[in-house]
């Protein structure tokens, strides 16, 4: 009905006539609503907001209720858009798009998550492998995205590396120190131990060999420095394979599921093969990690860690071991299940462990549960 109208009056003497305008007014309805986005670090958002009404709205943004102040890298464009330039960690949270009139307004959100797994790491290693004190030995690494596959390339030199334990830690050197998990590039919305706890964490690990030996390993990220350089202090204690100096090891590719367990708790397994002079040996591995939990969880019950293209090697007249490896994370192959045994605890979501001893067939002697798993033994004096 809104338009331009006349009324005419006739009669004998003459005609009169007058005009109006009918306008219809309407409260805001949002026409393009802004979507989620995930970006790297450095790159440019463009989050997009229409909306029509009469008289026609003004469109605002706000972060966490607080508006959004225009500077040198934050624009709002003619049309509503919100333009970030050159995104830096702090940009990610939740945005609002605001479009008011006389006659009242509507709120759309969306989330804006800027990736970036830091450039540097640096860390000391303390403790003993098969009876040999190494003193302190010093981490320094440096991460890139890999310019011919999507994943990111971390390269590091651990120094101060007794001779008669550097040939045993070739082996080892990719889950000596978290940064592989820490600096992963994310593939669609999965986290990396950066996004995920502000490389603040503990991390425990288990290590076992199929000859028998077991190293436990003991990370503490403590964030980032000044430099935006990523803290680790790791302590090892325990036994590995012992291997010549001069024997020629290769390390295979390899995943780690990591299970989100529980509020500020994960879990990850894995299992993996090298070869020491063409013979193939097997070995396992759990990391428990605890986090902060306000920092939230995953975005899946299952995330998968892949570790492609290792490299390593150790220098004696350096007493040096040097690596590189390239690391991805995504969601899991079944990302919203839980994998066998664990039970989904739907107050999370999370994966709880099943406790398999709880019941009685399940071991006719003694059962020892753990993540994920049971173990049977026997009584002393007795083998399985």
């Amino acid at each position: 009905d809104a338009g331009d109208y006349k009324c005419v009056a006739t009669n004998d003497a003459g005609v009169v006539e007058r005009s109006l305008t009918l306008t219809l007014q309407s409260p805001p309805v949002i026409t393009v609503e802004p979507v989620g986005t995930v970006l790297e670090a450095g790159a440019t958002a463009v989050l997009d907001c229409q909306a029509r009404g009469e008289p026609p709205p003004a469109i605002g943004w706000s972060r966490q209720g607080q508006p959004v102040l225009g500077d040198d890298r934050v624009t709002l464009l003619p049309n509503g858009s919100l333009h970030i330039a050159a995104l830096q960690r702090e940009d990610t949270s939740e945005y609002e798009c605001v479009a008011r009139n006389l006659l009242g307004s509507v709120l759309v959100t969306a989330p804006l998550t800027v990736q970036g797994g830091p450039a540097r790491a640096k860390g000391s290693i303390i403790g003993s492998i098969n009876d040999v004190e190494f003193g302190i030995a010093f981490l320094n690494a440096t991460v890139m995205d890999s310019p011919d596959s999507d994943t990111r390339v971390i390269q590091a030199k651990i120094t101060s590396v007794p001779r008669a334990l550097g040939p045993a830690m070739r082996k080892l050197i990719s889950i000596l120190s978290p940064v592989y998990w820490t600096t992963a590039k994310e593939i669609g919305e999965a986290m990396n131990g950066f996004t995920l706890t502000d490389a603040v964490f503990k991390r425990e690990t288990q290590v076992e060999f199929a000859t028998g030996e077991i190293l436990r390993m003991t990370h503490v990220a403590r964030g980032l420095d000044t430099d935006g350089t990523l803290l680790l202090d790791v302590v090892v204690s325990g036994h590995v394979l012992q291997l010549q100096s001069v024997a020629d090891v290769s390390v295979k590719d390899y995943t780690e599921d990591y299970i989100q367990t529980g509020p500020g708790q994960l879990h990850a397994h894995s299992t993996r093969l090298f070869t020491a002079d063409g013979v193939s040996v097997p070995y396992t591995w759990n990391h428990s990690i605890t986090y902060d939990s306000t920092k939230g969880r995953m975005p899946f019950l299952v995330q998968t860690l892949r570790a492609a293209a290792i490299t390593t090697e150790y220098n004696p007249l350096e007493e040096a071991v040097a690596f590189k490896i390239h690391a991805s994370i995504a969601k899991g192959d079944r990302s919203n299940q839980c994998p066998a045994g664990f039970a989904l605890d739907s107050s999370g979501p999370y994966c709880s462990d099943i406790d398999e001893c709880e019941s009685r067939d399940t071991c006719q002697h003694e059962c020892r549960n753990s993540l994920g798993s049971f173990q049977c033994a026997c009584p002393s004096g007795y083998r399985l």
